[in-house]
């Protein structure tokens, strides 16, 4: 049930918009109130023998509830309250009963600490709601089609602040003039004069930080649209704005906007700046829409910018280029509309296609890092799992195996040890094929190919004794004991071509080596 007080306050709304050409509200919406948990710290609400203690410094007025019960206040050093005309406060003795704020009333401290207050700045559009959005087909003020410069106190606009409501605190940072249609604050109406001289006070210093200098102008439908100069105010109110990336190629920016947009938009130049003209554009979009059938899709706001007339229409939810598609189509059947023939210089501009700007090159790369991490962890999991499997068991083998390090050299074969291998391996009938080999086998006289030049062999000896073992066929030699033994073909290499002094110096070496071993034999016979 509403009483008296809050009765007179909207009768007194209701005649300043009768008297007035505003075309909104903008009402205070920041902070939480006194009743409210999320005043408190721990949320935690007074109780009716609970002490309320207000921090050291509270640089802001604490409009109070119609009628609490407490048992008493510790104020701050700097602060204020503000208080109803009939406003009731009781201080309740421990002997006596009543009743608080909270219900639930166990605490053992009795006390309830106030939180520090939030100061709003005048030019931040979360610090205003506005109810009722004439040009716009939905009544949320915070919706982002509004432009933010739409969304703070407009030139010739009511501006309420509440009563029962948050602490009041303002921030005039980058505010030369303070311009607005009129101030309504807890329910009386405060003249320009009045707050000129507020401002100075001891309680207005609380009211409004940064003050100094600050001028009071109260304007009735002498602006064409929001503000009258909107290109100064547009970088202050962005810098309390926080833009999302748009997910759309090519984005617009709509006048009085900080943000890029996905949608469409329109602007077309206008000598004055008639309602009469907004509504009829605003009523010709919105009866598309509804033609469409899809009001609950599209977003449509049309409004005076600084002399020109702005049409913007976005998708609510996701973009998907309905708004554009709405758009050209009737930018197609201009030719036949009365509404577009009064626009002859009307500019149309469009988003692109819609795109995931969080979707890139390296984010692709990561999540296929992460698909091979989590299917290499998965394959070693069910290793260990399966040992019987005949691929996976393979797999601990080889995280265990110390020479894991060295793969690639376990590819290359070693040419220098096969040879032993295929000593053994390869003969008469083996089918297997010998490999080549490096170096100088001492026992068959073989020179082994790429060997080194070794001027202690003589080249023409060896080349002739390779070439009688060639030509002569394999014979076949008693041995003592009447056994054949089968003499085989022995294939040399080529040696590199040596001077005449190597040569007889080998000969020598050669013939005295050999007249030694006979030597040896006969004595050991």
């Amino acid at each position: 049930m509403l009483q008296p007080k809050h009765i007179s306050s909207l009768l007194l709304i209701l005649l300043l918009l009768l008297e007035a050409d505003t075309t909104s509200i903008k009402w205070h919406s920041a902070g939480a109130p006194f009743g409210n948990p999320a005043a408190w710290l721990d949320n935690y609400l007074p109780c009716v023998h609970d002490l309320v203690v207000f921090p050291g410094n509270y640089p802001a007025v604490l409009p109070l509830p119609a009628e609490i019960s407490v048992q008493g206040f510790q104020l701050p050093r700097d602060g204020a309250m503000f208080l109803a005309s009939d406003a009731t406060i009781n201080l309740v003795t421990p002997k006596e009963s009543g009743r608080g704020l909270n219900p639930n009333c166990e605490s053992s401290e009795k006390r309830a600490y106030l939180g520090a207050p939030k100061t709003s700045k005048w030019f931040d559009p979360n610090s205003w709601s506005v109810n009722s959005v004439v040009g716009s087909n939905s009544d949320s003020g915070s919706a982002p089609y509004i432009p933010e410069l739409e969304r703070v106190p407009c030139d010739d606009e009511l501006v309420v602040i509440p009563a029962n409501n948050a602490p009041i605190s303002f921030d005039l940072e980058h505010v030369h003039t303070l311009r607005l249609g009129q101030l309504i604050m807890s329910g009386s109406s405060l003249s320009r004069t009045y707050l000129q001289e507020l401002m100075s006070r001891e309680v207005g210093q609380h009211l409004f930080h940064n003050a100094e200098g600050v001028q009071v102008d109260y304007y009735r439908g002498e602006v064409c649209g929001c503000h009258n100069q909107p290109d100064f105010l547009i970088q202050p109110v962005c810098e309390n704005v926080e833009c999302p990336v748009p997910h759309c190629e090519s984005p617009i920016r709509p006048l009085g906007s900080c943000c890029l947009l996905c949608g469409a938009q329109l602007m077309a130049p206008v000598a004055n700046c008639l309602e009469e003209q907004r509504k009829q554009v605003f009523d010709y979009f919105n009866a598309a829409i509804l033609k469409e059938d899809r009001q609950d899709e599209l977003q449509l706001h049309v409004s005076h910018v600084n002399n020109r007339l702005q049409v913007i229409l976005l998708d609510r939810d996701s973009y998907s280029e309905r708004s554009t598609a709405l758009m050209h189509r009737l930018q197609l059947e201009s030719t036949s509309s009365r509404v577009w023939k009064k626009m002859p210089q009307a500019e149309v501009r469009y988003a692109g296609r819609p795109y995931n700007p969080n979707i890139s090159f390296g984010s692709v790369l990561l999540i296929l890092f992460c698909v091979v991490l989590v299917a290499i962890v998965t394959v070693i999991i069910l290793a260990h799992f399966m040992p019987e499997n005949p691929h996976l068991r393979r797999i601990p083998q080889w995280i265990n195996d110390p020479r894991r390090g060295n793969w690639l050299l376990a590819l290359r074969r070693n040419l220098i040890f096969n040879r032993f291998d295929e000593a053994v391996v390869s003969g008469p009938g083996s089918g297997v094929e010998r490999l080549a080999v490096i170096g100088y086998d001492a026992e068959s006289g073989e020179v082994r190919e790429r060997s080194f030049n070794n001027p202690m062999f003589e080249q023409e000896e060896v080349e002739a004794e390779a070439t009688t073992a060639a030509t002569t066929p394999a014979t076949i030699k008693p041995d003592i004991e009447g056994v054949g033994v089968l003499s085989p073909n022995v294939e040399t290499g080529e040696l590199d071509s040596c001077s005449v002094e190597e040569q007889e110096l080998t000969e020598i070496h050669l013939e005295s080596s050999e007249a030694e071993s006979d030597e040896e034999a006969e004595t050991k016979e």
